[in-house]
């Protein structure tokens, strides 16, 4: 059952980046290879790595907020090239990524392979489904003086209603120690709360003195 995993999590994404999309293996086959203090056994794996499938273009579909010209810019695949699926696949987190700026958190895009075995190419169809606009909610502070955390509220630009920005955290963080003075090291347990009622994201940031 363990070579199964390494099977489908760690030997057939080598065949998927270098555009063998039907790559298969069957089970692994075990033969004991010394059987003495210890038994070693040795392990084949049978592959049928099937055709290498060359890219012919994307297509996208369903997306609104972005532009096809927006969306095509996080994706890496070139044409005439062997078809990377698992290129694919981190560039469509991108994508995922791209729309939680706008506050479609749970925006996804789902690729659709169109095989021409005939000529060992492949065709992606990428539809996206953006899913509903979240928007900010309430930010709190604690573990602060009272001070600071009011200079903390006052810099966060992310407000109330505004559309929200899944990556504003990170780039506060970024400025936040030098526009408010803080000194003293502290961590940030940061924690967001989704309201799928009011389709509003609330932030509480929580600040624990290093040791």
């Amino acid at each position: 059952t363990k070579m199964r995993a390494q099977e489908r999590l760690n030997f057939l994404p080598v065949y998927l980046a270098r555009g063998y999309l039907k790559a298969s293996f069957s089970d692994a086959q075990a033969k004991v290879a010394e059987d003495g203090a210890q038994t070693l056994v040795d392990v084949s794996f049978p592959v049928a790595p099937g055709l290498q499938y060359r890219l012919t273009g994307i297509e996208w579909a369903g997306n609104a907020v972005f532009t096809d010209g927006q969306l095509q810019e996080r994706i890496h695949l070139k044409t005439g090239e062997p078809a990377n699926a698992v290129e694919l696949g981190d560039d469509l987190e991108q994508v995922h990524k791209l729309y939680g700026t706008k506050g479609y958190l749970f925006a996804h895009a789902d690729p659709t392979p169109e095989l021409d075995d005939s000529k060992s190419t492949v065709h992606y169809q990428l539809s996206v489904t953006e899913g509903d606009l979240y928007r900010m909610g309430d930010l709190q502070i604690d573990g602060l003086d009272a001070e600071i955390a009011k200079k903390i509220a006052a810099n966060w630009q992310l407000k109330k209603g505004d559309p929200f920005d899944d990556s504003y955290t990170r780039t506060f963080f970024k400025t936040m120690f030098r526009d408010t003075g803080l000194r003293v090291p502290m961590s940030v347990v940061q924690k967001q709360s989704i309201n799928q009622q009011d389709k509003t994201v609330s932030v509480s940031l929580h600040f624990v003195p290093k040791s």
